[in-house]
């Protein structure tokens, strides 16, 4: 299996994507007077990489569980057993922030930006449809 087809390949490569939207948006935010949008979409994206890496980190345990590689503390356990419960407490946070904070967050970027993960795995996918052709 190459590295990209792999689980681990899939999540270095959105760390990387993320990592450079982010960036990118910062520097809109510092450069251009619509700062509470792109503040808002760093926001989103931050708190939904968070819950892609709770996922990642999940299939990780269940995969280490499944093949008896090494005894596992008990925190990935109790990690991975509330990852619904952090992503959806991740996510009303975000978006309990942007609607605290009007002047610095907006709430229509906010939500955007949590939509962009799946944007960017779906792009991934395309590309790696693309290239096996």
């Amino acid at each position: 299996m190459s590295n990209m087809t792999s689980l681990e390949g899939k999540m270095k490569q959105h760390t990387i994507t993320t990592s450079i939207l982010l960036v990118l948006f910062l520097v809109l935010f510092l450069i251009t007077p619509l700062q509470t949008q792109f503040l808002g979409l760093a926001l989103g994206l931050s708190v939904s990489f968070l819950n892609l890496w709770t996922t990642y980190r999940k299939t990780q345990v269940v995969g280490m569980v499944a093949d008896r590689k090494r005894k596992q503390s008990f925190l990935p356990f109790i990690l991975a057993g509330f990852g619904f419960g952090i992503r959806i407490i991740l996510t009303i946070a975000a978006v309990y922030l942007a609607l605290i904070y009007p002047d610095k967050l907006d709430v229509i970027s906010v939500i955007a930006g949590l939509a962009l993960i799946y944007v960017i795995i779906i792009l991934d996918m395309l590309v790696q449809f693309v290239r096996k052709r």
